[in-house]
């Protein structure tokens, strides 16, 4: 519980569409249009409405400041980095309250505290449950203040306790919406990623038991070849010169097949029917150590096992780096809408920044990048 109220929806789910820094520009979009709207139907009872669009101005100051400092590869947004936004919405409030000090706007009518809420719903993404709580309750009590100064006057009809909350009541409404949606999203993603990227533990009986495995198959592909041949010549009792031929060619595929087995590495083992292409002349596969291969081999399964997935749209390519790193690219070709692929990727994405370093994924391309650090 204490892992859900203090991670952000961004940091447990990164590819969500949900925490893309698009969001701050949609409410960004939202704030505008109702700000500028309200002021315009309101405009012969404001007394100073050109003060009412410049607070407008500074609150979507405030969500453009989100914005910028939630794009990708900046430092995660804590706190402190809340607080330039978090202050010019102050600052907003403030100049609204006093452009609001003698107009004739009620205020169940005053537009501000909605602007107020839009941009806790621009932070509500990059933030925790506990963080948006906290940002909620001291804006609340701002706007809860600032309510009554613009609107208690002598001819007011609500009582101070009831104006101070008739004005935060939009505030406490998108801080309570903003609060379930990171509660949400954070408590439902890590339960889809529970034992995403588990790595089964490489003891002696699990690995003996895989070698004999693979023994069994490969004796059994080459019996299926001898086995009538020898069978047949058991039977004549004689050998021929034609059997003699035959023999060499059985042995030199079964030599074939021999040193092609010992060649192939554990990506090779997951191919199926020429569906992924795999370049990876030094073999630097099989120096990814368990957990990376079992990130690894779970992405590509899934993308296997999804109809989806365009036949021979996998390819995967591991080059060698100066630093003893490997450097790894997959392209894939999943037809899907945007947010179904997301969740296909999400859980392995998120076992691979567990093992690998510089995880990037390129929707425009299709191409997931990584980095195996090497032994130095």
């Amino acid at each position: 519980m204490s892992t859900v109220l203090t991670t952000s929806p961004q940091q447990i789910d990164p590819l969500s569409w949900f925490t893309r820094s698009l969001v701050p520009l949609a409410f960004s979009a939202t704030l505008v249009v109702f700000a500028i709207g309200s002021i315009l139907v309101g405009w012969s009872s404001l007394d100073l409405p050109l003060v009412d669009i410049a607070a407008t101005v500074l609150l979507l100051l405030a969500c453009l400041i989100v914005q910028a400092r939630t794009r990708p590869f900046r430092p995660p947004f804590t706190v402190r980095r809340a607080l330039l936004p978090l202050g010019v919405t102050v600052a907003a409030l403030a100049l609204d309250t006093w452009a609001n000090l003698e107009s004739t706007v009620p205020v169940q009518f005053w537009w501000a505290p909605v602007g107020v809420g839009v941009v806790i719903g621009t932070l509500a993404p990059y933030s925790s449950v506990r963080n948006i709580l906290g940002y909620g309750a001291v804006l609340a009590v701002f706007v809860g203040i600032a309510s009554c100064i613009a609107f208690l006057g002598p001819v007011t009809v609500w009582p101070p306790l009831t104006t101070a909350l008739i004005g935060s009541s939009s505030v406490i409404a998108a801080t309570a919406a903003s609060a379930v949606f990171c509660y949400a999203m954070v408590s439902r993603t890590q339960a889809l990623f529970a034992g995403a990227g588990t790595v089964v533990p490489s003891n002696a009986i699990v690995t003996e038991s895989a070698a004999n495995t693979v023994e069994r198959t490969t004796v059994a592909r080459l019996g299926t070849r001898v086995a009538p041949f020898l069978a047949r010549i058991a039977e004549a009792g004689e050998v021929t010169d034609a059997d003699r031929a035959l023999a060499g060619q059985l042995a030199r595929r079964l030599r074939s097949d021999l040193v092609e087995q010992a060649n192939r590495s554990w990506l090779d083992a997951i191919v199926v029917n020429g569906r992924i292409f795999i370049v990876d002349p030094e073999r630097r596969a099989d120096r990814m150590n368990a957990a990376q291969r079992s990130a690894l081999r779970g992405l590509l399964v899934a993308a296997l096992k999804n109809p989806s997935t365009d036949a021979g749209s996998l390819f995967i390519e591991l080059r060698g780096q100066e630093d003893g790193s490997t450097a790894v690219a997959l392209s894939l070709d999943v037809d899907l809408p945007e947010g179904r692929r997301v969740m296909l990727l999400a859980p392995y994405y998120l076992a691979l920044q567990m093992t690998v370093n510089d995880v990037s994924w390129d929707p425009a391309r299709e191409l997931l990048k990584f980095e195996v650090p090497g032994d130095r």
